[in-house]
């Protein structure tokens, strides 16, 4: 590429470059003044916050400080918080085990190993199963976990497992879209060299695809995971099992040291797990 073409091309001040800012400019102000967001609203009710968060001094354990640490409930909320953590493992596990396959079925240049050919019959095929996965990925990732936690609750009741089916479902669409585009940014060549060779398409995958995307798909897994268990803790307010249970009971009684009490275990299981999953990204990226 030739220097001036290289200058034009990351000149900041490119009539191209003031037009997209100018335009992305005009959308923040647009939507700042369509949802009436005013950091002055926020100062003024600062103050609310803080009294919320301390308490009414009229009203003898109204604040959320001190947590109740050494309250006869903490062993409970500890085996709950367990149960959040199993549910999103397995709601993982669900949803890689529909994704993985699905997402070879999203990306265009897999669907050309599996089904070969230009014919006008070949094309219709890859095209339609390419719509449809796309469609049932964006279906089950676009409906929110907590809508799949109550259809799942009207069908097997309360408890952990309706929780585990509506993180699956939705995990797994969006696991689709996360592998496909990972599986689409995959180097050419390998792929071009088995295939000259007359190997399968599932060698072809399996030995020019997969080593590829191996660090992404881990990568991508692990956040999942990290978002399952935040999820997870939500979807108890919906009777779906785990933590959320006595978090939402708590809050909607105003015992708040509990509440404090139930946040705090949560934030150190997410850390933990995020330190879990940084020693395993780094094994494999």
């Amino acid at each position: 590429m030739h220097i001036d073409e290289i200058k034009r091309r990351t000149n900041p001040f490119h009539p191209y470059n003031i037009m997209v800012i100018g335009l992305g400019l005009m959308v923040l102000a647009w939507c700042w003044r369509s949802t009436e967001m005013s950091l002055g609203g926020l100062l003024d009710g600062w103050g609310n916050m803080v009294t919320y968060i301390a308490g009414n001094p009229d009203l003898e354990d109204s604040g959320f400080f001190p947590p109740d640490l050494g309250g006869r409930h903490l062993q409970k909320y500890l085996l709950s918080m367990l149960e959040t953590v199993q549910m999103a493992v397995l709601a993982l596990i669900l949803s890689i085990l529909i994704a993985f396959p699905l997402s070879f079925l999203a990306s265009r240049n897999t669907l050309d190993i599996i089904i070969p050919g230009h014919r006008r019959s070949a094309l219709l095929l890859k095209h339609g199963i390419y719509m449809t996965v796309r469609f049932l990925a964006n279906l089950s990732r676009s409906i929110n976990e907590v809508i799949w936690a109550l259809l799942f609750v009207s069908a097997v009741g309360l408890g952990p497992m309706p929780g585990i089916l509506a993180l699956g479902i939705h995990t797994s669409g969006v696991l689709i879209k996360l592998f496909s585009e990972g599986i689409e940014t995959v180097q050419q060549e390998p792929i071009d060299a088995l295939t000259a060779t007359g190997a399968g398409f599932v060698k072809v995958i399996g030995y020019a695809v997969i080593p590829q995307i191996t660090p992404f798909f881990v990568s991508m897994s692990l956040y999942r995971l990290e978002s399952d268990v935040r999820s997870a803790t939500i979807l108890g307010f919906t009777g779906a099992g785990g933590i959320g249970i006595y978090l939402f009971d708590k809050l909607r009684s105003y015992e708040n040291h509990d509440v404090t009490t139930i946040l705090i275990i949560i934030v150190i299981t997410v850390a933990i797990i995020d330190r879990i999953s940084a020693a395993i990204r780094a094994r494999y990226t």
